[in-house]
């Protein structure tokens, strides 16, 4: 594979970031209201969220490339994408908390619990559509490369 960025990375890493961040402002928007404890502008915090789920959609879309994941799911890419969004989710659930930052209303092990689940499943949803990406956008580069 071209370590050279694809049309197929580019368009993945986009449709992962927006998905990503709807469910993120579903969840915490709506579901759990959590933008009421925002102690400033939620303008602000969207446009800083947006920039940071283009980050997370670009190391998600990155990720599906692992070669371990490659060579045991060379023709699964959904399978890949969602194995690599859900270790992602895990991770940034791991940077956030050591951090601090995160909606959590406190270190209760039942927060905890939801807050992982959740950045968890978000990220192998997103992981998923890089995998959706994979097979229905073809890639003149990638296939010229595999002959």
């Amino acid at each position: 594979m071209s370590s050279m960025p694809t049309k197929r990375f580019f368009i993945s890493c986009i449709a992962s970031s927006i998905v990503m961040f709807v469910l993120s402002y579903v969840w915490h928007g709506v579901v759990l209201t959590d933008f009421s404890r925002l102690s400033y502008s939620r303008h602000l915090f969207l446009f800083f969220a947006a920039i940071v789920y283009v980050i997370i959609g670009f190391v998600v879309s990155k990720s599906i490339e692992f070669k371990i994941l490659e060579q045991r799911f060379k023709r699964k890419p959904i399978i890949r994408g969602a194995i690599s969004g859900a270790l992602c989710g895990i991770c940034f659930f791991l940077i956030t908390t050591v951090l601090g930052v995160s909606f959590s209303t406190g270190p209760k092990l039942e927060n905890m619990l939801l807050d992982l689940s959740w950045q968890t499943v978000e990220q192998c949803i997103g992981g998923i559509v890089v995998g959706l990406t994979y097979i229905f956008v073809y890639d003149p580069v990638i296939h010229n490369t595999e002959e």
